[in-house]
């Protein structure tokens, strides 16, 4: 079985290391499965202390569209239970009690950016590419990214990049409050590594417990959100314009949509 996602120890610092990087990390069952067990893995470790997640060249190109179609053609019950499987990637994310940081260089899309979003900390490199790519395959929020981004963002600025679809890069990311730190992309890895340590000598109990009561302060409730994105994604996967975004990319062309 391809090896998707590779696990480093940097002293008290855990490196997820996404290696599809020649299909720039999609973002599929068997890569939601992985990350899953790698950060269950880092939080059982006591030698670890805060993880990275990194994908190199690019973070993530966002959901499998082709890998997909097989589950969605069985019909809304599968769709949905699809839906829940890729979320148990952010969900595991979000929910990981230790400090969690993205390096996020090359693109962050859909899914891919909604993955980077759950971390504590998101530091991106200036010409990155981030992308609600959501609307432009006729499809809505998932992932989380209905939550997370407004959380970041604000409900006007997450409403502005869901709706357009608008492609931003890393500096106007930083303007726009989605993340937190712009760096040049040779220094993102060094940064977030730099980050991750100066939390790691903290004790570790007070930074759980501080990063639980921060959430709990600002949250509403990110697994409402999470059944929301669920059922409203599960009906548009089956109706007109994703199945046919999904295909399309299958045959490298166009697609043609009904629902303009």
């Amino acid at each position: 079985m391809t090896e998707l996602i590779r696990f480093e120890k940097d002293g008290p610092v855990g490196i997820l290391r996404f290696v599809q990087t020649n299909k720039r990390n999609p973002y599929s069952i068997a890569f939601v499965g992985e990350l899953v067990a790698h950060l269950r893995d880092a939080e059982q470790d006591d030698t670890i202390r805060a993880v990275v997640m990194t994908g190199g060249d690019h973070f993530s190109s966002g959901g499998d569209l082709v890998g997909f179609q097989s589950e969605v053609a069985k019909g809304a019950r599968a769709t949905s239970e699809m839906v829940d499987k890729v979320h148990d990637g952010g969900r595991a994310a979000y929910l990981f009690r230790k400090p969690l940081i993205s390096a996020v260089c090359g693109v962050a899309f859909g899914a891919g950016l909604s993955l980077a979003l759950s971390a504590d900390i998101v530091v991106a490199a200036e010409d990155a590419r981030l992308c609600e790519v959501f609307a432009r395959v006729g499809g809505c929020p998932d992932t989380g990214s209905s939550w997370l981004l407004q959380q970041r963002a604000g409900a006007g600025v997450a409403r502005m990049l869901v709706l357009t679809g608008r492609e931003i890069d890393g500096r106007t990311a930083k303007e726009l409050r989605v993340v937190e730190e712009c760096v040049p992309a040779e220094q993102v890895e060094k940064r977030a590594l730099e980050i991750a340590r100066e939390i790691a000598p903290h004790p570790m109990f007070g930074v759980q417990s501080a990063k639980r009561v921060m959430r709990a302060a600002a949250e509403c409730s990110y697994l409402e959100a999470l059944d929301i994105e669920r059922d409203a994604q599960s009906v548009l996967l089956c109706a007109h314009d994703f199945p046919e975004a999904m295909k399309a990319f299958s045959e490298k062309r166009r697609p043609e949509f009904k629902d303009r």
